[in-house]
């Protein structure tokens, strides 16, 4: 096949030249990418491009592919795709640099559909034409898109890798490495490593806008961690200043950055400025649900409620957060299918590679083998040696392809352990959801009594009504379903709770052991008085003698002492 290659390389623009004025466009648009600046561009000269291609098919399809690569960021993966796989059957196969951008856009739309093996192939693809061309720019693109593809499919040694492979594309290319270090703060666990890399990525962040808002809300997130409440603000600040001065329509960054506010504030204990921020999002709502972002949302307004003491309001946002979690529990176990269909045909494509190239190998090897033990026998002797050296190879590489079976079975244990993560975090909702509805039962329940004493006191209802009725409600507030059934719960997710308690105080009662798991969760003694039916000042005496029982000091917190017991 002939391969026509660019005979100008002014400014790495290395597309064959076949229309001047469509190429002085073209090369513009060319340098505002490589320069992090493509939302310079101009409708006008996208518009022109297509006027400039006329009838001439390989100009359409450089006019439909520059018009994806500079405004991809506000189209679907589907609308981009579409155009651009028109693109690719327009183009002609001599033209293989064009081709071979075409590769790699389309492998970043499927990557963002979540279609890895479709991304894979089509930066295989792109890869084997650019590595002629030495276009280091887009080779550093393509690794680094492969960095976020194998990091979606939980392949990190890969991952780390193809990052290395993009760092050295970036550096010939002369191209910022704040991409390089944003990726590598995402490939570490490390909270410091992971903070001081996001720092040196919005240092060298150039125009690259989007990127570094994404540095700021995840530099907040990480000092909210590590308690530097007020670096976590002056970072949520940067980034609202970023926005209002390149970002300002993007929905999607602006609610990152609320929801980084939000977690500040709550952080800070300020629950009613975490509330109103997380309200602004109101708006957008229905463009936002389903994001899984929006989770963490619901999380700070049920916390923000449940220590404001709004029950109801509470209740709500408890409500909202579970059907979220349930929504992202799904999505994310519909993507783990295939993302582990996607690694192992990965996996299968490299060891077919592996095995055709050792087959050629082979086969040389015997050609050569053939050819030389008729010449000579001490040939056959050294052609012998490099049979065995092949040999050793290939157990070499059987051997590899045990630890990768390893390697998938821990990734199966990882995936075991998340879903138990998630039950666990499931249990405990419906702990916190049950507590709520006893406390209110209980309180609904009282308030009925006292309105049928009240009636009876002013002759509307016998006096024997009134007390049958307390009678029914004393039973329902002294009924122990709802304790076995919290105790139920309670147990899946602290199991050894109990027993614990009984090993510090063995002399501790069935209420005592009640009263100390409403402790360990949180719930406050109002609450507690509320669900037990009996007054503050009861719950107030009974922690007092626990603290007796345990044996602790003033200065000893009881929460904290049974909490560190769950």
């Amino acid at each position: 096949m002939l391969f026509v290659v660019t005979l100008s390389r002014a400014g790495n623009y290395y597309f064959s030249p076949l229309s001047k004025p469509f190429d002085n466009i073209a090369e513009r648009l060319n340098t505002l990418d490589r320069e992090n600046r493509r939302s310079e561009a101009q409708v006008k000269d996208l518009s022109q491009l297509k006027k400039l291609a006329g009838n001439n098919t390989q100009l359409q399809a450089r006019a439909l592919f520059w018009d994806v690569r500079m405004s991809q960021l506000d189209r679907s993966p589907a609308e981009c795709i579409k155009q651009l796989l028109r693109a690719e059957k327009l183009c002609r196969p001599e033209y293989d640099y064009d081709l071979a951008v075409i590769y790699y856009q389309l492998a970043g739309n499927y990557e963002r559909l979540g279609q890895y093996l479709l991304c894979y192939n089509y930066c295989n693809k792109a890869l084997n034409v650019l590595k002629r061309y030495d276009d280091n720019f887009f080779l550093g693109n393509t690794y680094l898109l492969l960095v976020q593809l194998f990091y979606d499919i939980d392949d990190i040694v890969q991952a780390r890798d193809q990052l290395g492979l993009a760092e050295q594309h970036y550096r010939k290319a002369h191209f910022s490495l704040n991409r390089i270090y944003f990726f590598r703060a995402l490939l570490t666990d490390d909270l410091h490593q992971k903070t001081a890399w996001i720092k040196k990525s919005i240092l060298y962040g150039g125009n690259d806008w989007a990127l570094t808002l994404q540095d700021y809300t995840n530099l907040s997130e990480l000092l909210v961690k590590t308690g530097d409440v007020k670096g976590a603000m002056r970072a949520c600040d940067a980034g609202a200043e970023l926005i209002s001065k390149h970002l300002q329509d993007n929905v999607y960054f602006t609610t990152l950055l609320y929801i980084a506010r939000a977690k500040v504030s709550y952080a800070q204990g300020d629950y009613i400025r975490t509330i109103s921020t997380i309200d602004s999002l109101k708006p957008y709502a229905k463009m936002l649900d389903g994001e899984t972002f929006m989770l963490d949302a619901y999380y700070l307004m049920w916390k923000c409620y449940d220590k404001l003491g709004k029950q109801p309001q509470a209740y709500l946002a408890l409500k909202q957060y579970q059907q979220q979690y349930e929504r992202n529990t799904a999505i994310a176990k519909a993507h783990d299918i295939p993302k582990t269909q996607a690694r192992e045909e990965i996996m299968r494509q490299n060891d077919k590679l592996k095995l055709v190239e050792k087959d050629a190998q082979i086969k040389t090897n015997y050609l050569y083998l053939a050819l030389l033990a008729i010449a000579l026998v001490l040939i056959i002797g050294l052609a012998l040696t490099i049979y065995y050296r092949q040999r050793f190879k290939i157990r070499k590489i059987e051997n590899e392809q045990l630890r990768e079976n390893l390697k998938q079975e821990a990734l199966i244990y990882a995936v075991n352990r998340k879903n138990f993560e998630d039950d666990i975090r499931q249990k405990e909702s419906e702990i916190s959801s049950n507590t709520l509805l006893l406390a209110n039962k209980n309180e609904v329940l009282k308030q009925i009594s006292s309105i049928t004493q009240q009636f009876s006191n002013d002759g509307l209802i016998p006096r024997s009504y009134v007390q049958q009725v307390n009678h029914v409600i004393g039973q329902s507030l002294r009924n122990d379903d709802e304790w076995q059934r919290f105790k139920t719960h309670f147990n899946a997710v602290h199991p050894n709770f109990f027993l614990k308690l009984k090993e510090t105080c063995p002399e501790l009662t069935e209420n005592d052991l009640r009263l100390c798991a409403y402790i360990c969760i949180g719930v406050r003694p109002k609450q507690i008085a509320e669900m037990l039916s009996v007054t503050p000042d009861s719950v107030n005496s009974n922690r007092y003698r626990l603290r007796k029982k345990f044996g602790l000091n003033r200065n000893d917190s009881l929460d904290d002492f049974i909490r560190r017991l769950g």
